[in-house]
């Protein structure tokens, strides 16, 4: 047993790295409070990740070389490319708008299991609450699908807490996908997500695949 977890904890994360040799290349500011951070490196389509997956990140660089933590991919994995979105409510979260381009960079993943692979019927339902969009946005871009056969709700508490939402709009446009927004009113009121509003709104949601993404509560 004990080799077995030296094996996946030490030795298989430390040749992912050595061979992808993955590195900062921005951090862009999408709304208050969250960051995009964009990592570079060679051959990234070989680590099989898929939209929908997360990885373990550790980043080298003062006071989080020593501590990883699961970000999902916020948008398509690229040969050179990989993006993750995170907000900002704790120590390790908030650090990140300070990394700096060259950063090392540490993964251990892909993990989880909402991904394409799991889907079952010709239509889709995502429903993504708060930075629960992450992973929601790669599936958006990248769920096979006819026009129409796509949706997101993207819930969130004000119009300001609405992240990634200039691409959420083009992506919808390319695809003729369906995007709708379910935001708190000026004065706080909650807007109406419950099973019989969403019936009104998709009248066939019944027949979509649901898949679904956010904080707890």
């Amino acid at each position: 047993m004990t080799a077995l977890v030296l094996w996946y904890r030490v030795i298989t994360p430390v040749r992912l790295n050595m061979r992808h040799r993955m590195r900062v290349e921005a951090v862009v500011e999408e709304t208050p409070g969250i960051v995009s951070v964009l990592i570079g490196g060679r051959r990234l389509h070989r680590m099989g990740a898929e939209a929908g997956q997360f990885f373990r990140w550790r980043f080298k660089a003062p006071g989080m070389r020593f501590s990883s933590h699961p970000y999902s991919l916020s948008a398509a994995p690229r040969p050179d490319m990989l993006r993750i979105t995170v907000k900002a409510i704790g120590d390790h979260t908030s650090r990140l708008r300070e990394l700096r381009p060259g950063t090392k960079v540490w993964a251990e993943g892909p993990y989880g299991a909402l991904t394409a692979q799991r889907r079952s019927r010709g239509k889709v339902l995502l429903v993504a609450g708060g930075v629960g969009i992450t992973p929601m946005r790669a599936l958006f871009e990248t769920l096979p699908g006819a026009a129409g056969d796509i949706t997101l709700l993207y819930r969130a508490n004000s119009t300001q807490d609405l992240a990634l939402w200039s691409e959420l709009a083009k992506i919808a446009e390319e695809r003729g996908a369906r995007l709708m927004y379910a935001v708190n009113s000026p004065d706080g009121e909650r807007p109406d997500i419950s099973a019989e509003s969403l019936r009104r709104k998709i009248p066939d949601v019944d027949r979509h695949d649901v898949f679904m993404c956010g904080p707890p509560g």
